[in-house]
């Protein structure tokens, strides 16, 4: 979702979500996932702090690859697909950079919901605890919808992990995986009505019996 009402969030609500999902499977138990979680004026504070390192032109400091370096046909066929179908429901033309740069800095506002989440990770966890830190991301989305939430996950930043460690106080040996806007969306939004389209089950899975 990328158009939330202010309505705020229960605290109680946002620790029943974050201790349940801490029951997410994990490899030997290790549970490698830390949680920043933000809220009124800090997360406002957070907010403010990258846009102004976007004005003064801040380099990118992110610490991993969201998507492959050379995306085969398929997969950028699928991204321009669905960006196209996004920017078409927010009215924004092919070609429009400020209109599209408008939106994009639209994630580190957390889309204006109330609660902004931070998933982070120590650097010197292996593979195997990333994708620990995926199950326990979804499983956070998963039971906010339970409690009538929505989310958005938000690699882009990444892209400021500089700025957000800095606010929230991040240890340098943790990574900034991605934020999570959590709020009550407004579902009459055009935005909120994009589903994506998705291959049908044959083109990625074998059966064998």
């Amino acid at each position: 979702m990328r158009v939330f009402k202010p309505d705020e969030v229960p605290r109680a609500t946002v620790e029943w979500i974050i201790e349940t999902a801490n029951r997410a499977a994990s490899n030997g138990n290790l549970q490698p996932w830390k949680l920043y979680v933000t809220s009124g004026v800090a997360r406002k504070r957070l907010s403010a702090a990258i846009q102004t390192a976007i004005d003064a032109q801040e380099p990118d400091t992110r610490e991993y690859d969201v998507y492959p370096r050379v995306f085969r046909p398929v997969y950028d066929a699928r991204r321009k697909t669905v960006g196209k179908q996004l920017y078409t429901l927010l009215n924004v033309a092919r070609g429009d950079t400020a209109g599209m740069e408008k939106q994009f800095r639209r994630n580190y506002d957390f889309f204006d919901a109330p609660v902004g989440m931070i998933l982070c990770i120590e650097r010197d966890m292996g593979d195997g605890q990333w994708l620990d830190c995926g199950i326990f991301l979804d499983q956070l989305m998963l039971l906010a919808r339970e409690k009538g939430l929505h989310t958005c996950p938000q690699a882009a930043f990444g892209r400021y992990q500089a700025v957000v460690r800095r606010e929230l106080g991040i240890p340098e040996d943790q990574i900034v995986l991605c934020g999570l806007a959590l709020g009550y969306a407004d579902e009459n939004e055009p935005p909120n009505n994009l589903i994506a389209e998705r291959a049908p089950i044959g083109d990625f899975t074998k059966w064998f019996e």
